[in-house]
């Protein structure tokens, strides 16, 4: 089957399309968070920018810088998106890429949109809890398992050592090397590019860095994925709530007196905001950088130091441990991923 075969293959193949389908699906409920705080924003006369309210008076101004409780409720919404989403897409890839069941697949893809669209209607009108939480917990259940799949699964690769035909097309598609070539094109010569494409193709994916990179993007992943429960222990521990219907949990009726900020569920929520700012950057450009054909130790090293950095730099921020403690993990896992970065650049400018 020649390439543009192969890669039309992949594209069609059952799980790939379930797994894009509802991949979109959440992206664009997250997306349409951001215009829904514009909305309340505007409604409840709440803004948080001296440029959102240019050519008020001064009066107005002071009226209109301010927060309000329904506009911070949609905020944690699209942050809880951003947390359970991107998670999921980046995981789901991967499980898509194990040959999974199609119809497990399309469960587990169908009862994730499904929980993140009930989560939002639950935050945002709000319903009782423990509505938010089940549906929450449903989602993370669901990311849970794949993941669970791709590190005991080992698909990427087959027994033989020979990646799987979809494996192949799905890379081939990433590294951009389908040929463009016409029907009337020579034959041969289609033929000989093809064949010369997918020989490096294969040996990039047949490469332990692949299997390397998946294992270690499903751990750092996962331990981003913790701080959700971690928050929710605390909380629950502190009796202290960003939403009133969530006192519920731990009182007879709502309670207002625990809905209050505390040091240390506030830490906790930090340690999970830098974990986005870190590991999704993490995944994107180890992706690229695993795709140079890069030396095998040299990137297990990297693979290996930056899922030991994020680990630390939980720890260091939890419990806490004093400084530079944190700093230098943190430095650490960035120093990594620039590094990655610079061999995507060095190769892209070789070419």
């Amino acid at each position: 089957m020649g390439t543009r075969g192969a890669t039309t293959s992949f594209l069609e193949d059952e799980v790939f399309l379930a797994f894009s389908t509802y991949a979109t699906i959440v992206v664009l409920k997250t997306m349409l968070m951001a215009p829904l705080t514009a909305y309340y924003r505007f409604t409840r006369g709440a803004f948080s920018n001296e440029e959102d309210v240019r050519g008020k008076s001064e009066e107005q101004k002071k009226r209109l810088l301010r927060n309000h409780p329904d506009v911070e409720r949609v905020r944690r919404c699209h942050q809880n998106d951003l947390e359970n989403v991107v998670p999921f897409v980046l995981v789901g890839l991967l499980y898509s890429l194990t040959g999974p069941d199609a119809a497990t697949a399309l469960i587990y893809f169908r009862v994730f949109a499904a929980s993140r669209l009930c989560h939002t209607v639950a935050y945002v009108l709000p319903l009782p809890q423990p509505s938010r939480a089940l549906s929450w917990l449903t989602g993370l259940v669901v990311t849970f398992c794949m993941a669970y799949s791709v590190l005991t699964n080992k698909r990427l690769l087959t027994l033989d050592g020979h990646a799987p035909f979809y494996v192949q097309c799905f890379f081939f598609f990433l590294i951009g090397a389908v040929t463009t070539q016409n029907v009337s094109d020579s034959e041969i010569r289609a033929t000989s590019r093809e064949a010369s494409a997918m020989v490096e193709l294969t040996h990039v994916v047949e490469s332990e860095v692949i299997t390397a990179y998946a294992t270690y993007v499903v751990i750092v992943v996962l331990k981003m994925m913790l701080m959700a429960p971690l928050t929710s222990y605390y909380r629950i521990k502190k009796k202290v709530f960003a939403n009133l219907e969530d006192t519920k949990l731990v009182h007879p009726v709502e309670e207002p007196n625990f809905v209050r900020l505390d040091p240390d569920v506030e830490r906790v929520r930090r340690c999970h905001q830098n974990d986005l700012e870190n590991v999704v950057p993490f995944v994107l450009v180890g992706l690229l950088y695993s795709l140079t054909g890069p030396d095998a130790a040299t990137a297990l090293i990297y693979f290996r130091v930056f899922a030991a950095s994020r680990l630390c730099h939980t720890v260091a921020y939890v419990l806490p441990l004093p400084q530079p403690s944190r700093a230098l993990s943190w430095l650490t896992g960035l120093v990594v991923t620039f590094c990655m970065a610079y061999r995507v650049l060095l190769h892209n400018f070789r070419l």
